[in-house]
């Protein structure tokens, strides 16, 4: 090429090396232009193909953060999110949690280092800044308020009253905040599990212990139910999974036949070999499995419609949660007529003016929109609700 850039010996011999470069040029610039719009096409193509990127956030205490798993990426946190990539191809994981926390210090800081001062400050921050592109929050939050509470001489009752106050009134704050910061947030509970069943080992004293804990950890998650179904949040239920209730010889840990509920916590937490509360691997995997449940179970959660008057406009929006919204709502197959003047829209409304009085129940039925699946998949959940026309 430099050759046909040296000055020429006569002015023809110059004429046609200019023009030799003057098409060169042009075929290049063609080309180049051609090149740049075959790469601006893929490029438009693999953006269009790119999964939009959602966040997962996890807050809590130490099963958050995945504490006696090995790796603790394989806690059930980590878990629940490569699950959940199936569903949703963009997914990013998002950790607040901190171990040791109780919920006094998700709001007020403590335990771990949070450029807010708190874990809910960071989580509320978080949230904010990203408005529309967070598909879910998890939560396990409240053991460690009265988990110093029982001990091998008994169980403190008044220790357990003052955890169960705090619960009582800082988890209903802590999930204002979170939804105060993101509306439509999708957040799932999680009640827990009862690590001192682990004192059946230890004969008959620990077998009264063993049952003590057990009544405790029953009334404790019907507290966590109570506060989380209140907000209109699902709970996942690891206590089920351990089966903290079923005192039948059906289990064994080395050898030995236990109620199932203690050889559960033996064959799935630590506490059995290092007397240490947390999950092992299988353990976290029983966790994810039960968190796994109810974000990809679809659940009504409208409970009661509020009654309508003859005459007069009515509007009552139904909910429902797990699976992937957006919902779509619609009367199942065999359900009763809406009253006259009613009807449910696609997006889970009950409007219109109403007719006629009387007592009235349908049966509503909600789908998920799983598009996201190979092939898209859907799941659906029905309700039977009353409706009383004045």
């Amino acid at each position: 090429m430099e050759e046909a850039f040296k000055e020429s010996k006569s002015s023809a011999e110059g004429t046609l090396v200019q023009r030799s470069v003057l098409v060169v040029a042009i075929v290049l610039l063609i080309v180049a232009g051609g090149a740049a719009l075959g790469a601006g096409a893929h490029s438009s193509s693999a953006s269009a193909s790119t999964p939009k990127v959602v966040y997962y956030v996890a807050m809590g205490d130490s099963l958050a953060a995945g504490i006696g798993a090995n790796p603790t990426t394989n806690g059930y946190v980590g878990q629940v999110y490569r699950h959940e990539l199936a569903h949703y191809p963009g997914l990013r994981l998002v950790s607040f949690a901190c171990s040791g926390a109780t919920t006094q210090s998700v709001i007020a800081g403590g335990g771990c280092s949070y450029s807010s001062g708190s874990q809910l400050g960071d989580a509320e921050a978080f949230l904010r800044a990203h408005a529309g592109r967070v598909a879910f929050l998890t939560m396990d939050i409240g053991t460690n308020d009265v988990d110093g509470c029982i001990q091998k001489s008994g169980i403190d009752a008044t220790c357990i009253q003052g955890g169960v106050s705090h619960v009582s009134s800082e988890l209903p704050e802590i999930l204002g905040g979170l939804t105060g910061s993101y509306a439509g947030l999708v957040i799932y509970g999680m009640d827990y599990y009862d690590p001192y069943l682990s004192s059946w080992l230890t004969e008959a004293d620990g077998r009264a212990l063993a049952l003590q804990s057990e009544t405790q950890t029953v009334e404790f998650n019907a507290l966590l139910r109570q506060i989380y179904h209140a907000a209109g949040m699902s709970m996942a239920d690891p206590a089920t999974s351990f089966e903290t209730t079923d005192l039948a010889r059906t289990g064994s840990y080395l050898g030995t036949r236990l109620p199932q509920n203690v050889a559960d916590i033996c064959n799935w937490t630590l506490m059995c070999s290092e007397h240490n509360i947390h999950p092992d691997d299988a353990g976290h995997a029983a966790l994810a499995v039960s968190v796994e449940q109810v974000i990809d179970q679809v659940a009504v959660t409208t409970t009661e419609l509020p009654p309508a008057s003859v005459g007069v406009a009515y509007g009552a929006p139904l909910s429902a949660t797990g699976g992937i919204p957006a919902y779509r709502w619609s009367l199942a197959t065999k359900s009763d007529p809406l009253p006259p003047g009613l009807h449910l829209e696609g997006n889970g409304n009950i409007t219109g003016i109403p007719r006629s009085r009387g007592s009235y129940t349908v049966t509503v039925q909600v789908v998920d929109q799983r598009t996201t699946t190979t092939p898209p998949t859907t799941r659906s959940a029905s309700a039977s609700l009353s409706l009383t026309v004045r």
